[in-house]
């Protein structure tokens, strides 16, 4: 695949580097594109006036580490501005997704809490490979109707934002992608860097994202 010359801002979203999404990410990218520019930076970090000085060509928001309640309001600013202003295009995966339904004022909340706990503590958790039903648009192009992807979550995107469709579901979870109506603004629920030979689909939709 020739992606030309990229660069890909990543936003790390875990807290004091607790979670592997970022690492896997990148991971990843180095792999399959070798000289693929990448720069990876903590959420707090992140500004639409950063983004503007380093004109990057897609912009990738990682998995979060912890509940969306340990992150601040402030902290999380500026990456709710690039998402609501920055004309790259932008992947939102797993924690990144539910990050873009919350900038647009969409609910994000767990699927079920199984026992009691705090936190994560006794919640359902998603975790492994399973199917999705896509709408074939956006990142899912040239890909069946059916894929299997890999998931590792508790939350969910409760409720579609406005302006947004719905480009993937299953029965464990409704919103297992969306896209937005107007700009280049995409979020799976999934972890496509997480795919193998059996079940590559999660390859094809980064590419289809490079691609854009």
């Amino acid at each position: 695949m020739n992606l030309g010359r990229i660069l890909i801002y990543l936003v790390d979203n875990t807290i004091d580097g607790k979670g592997a999404s970022p690492r896997e990410l990148r991971a990843v990218l180095d792999r399959l594109w070798p000289g693929v520019e990448i720069l990876t930076e903590p959420f707090g970090a992140v500004s639409l006036d950063r983004v503007r000085d380093l004109s990057p060509s897609h912009i990738i928001l990682s998995g979060q580490s912890h509940p969306w309640d340990d992150y601040s309001v402030e902290s999380l600013r500026g990456v709710f501005e690039v998402i609501h202003q920055a004309p790259q295009p932008i992947l939102g995966i797993c924690g990144g997704h539910q990050q873009v339904a919350l900038a647009y004022g969409a609910p994000v909340a767990l699927m079920k809490r199984l026992e009691p706990g705090e936190g994560y503590d006794g919640a359902k958790r998603e975790r492994g490979y399973y199917e999705v039903e896509t709408t074939g648009s956006g990142v899912f192009e040239d890909l069946p109707d059916m894929i299997t992807v890999w998931h590792s979550h508790c939350d969910e995107v409760k409720e579609l934002p406005a302006a947004f469709e719905c480009t993937a579901s299953n029965e464990t979870c409704k919103i297992q992608a969306m896209q937005h109506s107007r700009r280049p603004l995409f979020g799976v629920q999934f972890h496509p860097e997480l795919f193998s030979d059996e079940f590559p689909a999660g390859q094809r939709v980064i590419e289809n994202f490079l691609a854009l």
